[in-house]
Order: structure tokens, then sequence, then C-alpha cells
């Protein structure tokens, strides 16, 4: 389809970086016991955000 060329972004979009990392510091807490950890995609309750989908219209 579309050939990979390395120099097209420099070229037409010079000052633009595709792609950078943004991650906030955070104090440690606590843990899940592993068995909830794996249950829940995370051992930290601080980032446990489950999603809601349409319930939140």
């Amino acid at each position: 389809m579309y050939d990979y060329n390395p120099y097209i972004q420099d070229y037409a979009f010079p000052s633009l970086k595709l792609a950078q990392a943004y991650v906030p510091l955070q104090k440690y807490v606590s843990l899940y016991p592993p068995e909830e950890a794996i249950k829940k995609g995370t051992a930290f309750p601080e980032l446990d955000m489950p999603y809601v989908g349409e319930k939140m219209r």
C-alpha cells in the first residue's frame, strides 16, 4: 500500500514528536493479594479503575 519513509515526518512536521510518554509519580500505598490482583488486572488499588462503558452516558 504505502512504503515507509522515515524522512517524511521530519520533512512535513519538523517540530512534531510522534509519541512521548507522561508518567506521573505515585505514592506506594498497598498491594492487592496475588489472586485479587490477577482478577482485577492490577496489583495497585490506586490504579483500579474498572471500565464502565455505556453507564457513563
